[in-house]
């Protein structure tokens, strides 16, 4: 009798199919766009390196970055940035292509600086990015956009920071 319960249990085991992915990133596809100073990136690949990575790349101890505001109204999202004045270059958001099955969705990105080089210096700045969330997120149903909470990670940190629905937060 023991034997039927395991060969049912194996059975049951190798009978299921795993869930077919997402068709977008089953691919391997990956996008970009530009947003300004920023780029916004689709690519877990990356994702997974700067996740593995984070607060470890040398410009993190020249640059001084810090998230020290989010705001967003609707589909805009205003991202406010500390950094050195001396630090000359873009961002990138990166976000690893899911969304997490929650309700309401989720998604998580980190917002890494591509500077060149930054000098010496005390002299800190404030820079604002702006970011079109359904344009940055068109791999989404629009419908998803307008309702999920973002996770926004910060690369040179170890601070996350969670945005749900029009959310404004400035660190004082």
């Amino acid at each position: 009798m023991n034997w039927i319960y395991r060969f049912s249990l194996f059975l049951l085991l190798f009978s299921c199919t795993p869930e077919e992915p997402d068709q977008f990133l089953a691919t391997g596809i990956s996008y970009e766009v530009s947003f300004g100073k920023a780029k916004f990136q689709a690519d877990n690949k990356q994702f997974q390196k700067l996740n593995f990575e984070r607060a470890s790349d040398p410009i993190c101890n020249q640059a001084n970055l810090e998230i020290r505001g989010i705001k967003r109204t609707g589909d805009r999202l205003l991202l406010t940035v500390l950094k050195k004045a001396t630090c000359q270059g873009n961002y990138r958001l990166v976000w690893d292509g899911f969304t997490q099955e929650s309700s309401p969705e989720r998604v998580q990105f980190f917002l890494f600086p591509e500077f060149n080089s930054c000098t010496q210096t005390d002299e800190m700045v404030l820079e604002t990015i702006e970011i079109d969330l359904k344009k940055a997120f068109y791999s989404l149903d629009p419908k998803v956009v307008d309702r999920m909470i973002l996770y926004i990670r910060e690369y040179c940190n170890f601070v996350d920071y969670l945005c749900e629905g029009n959310c404004e937060w400035i660190k004082n």
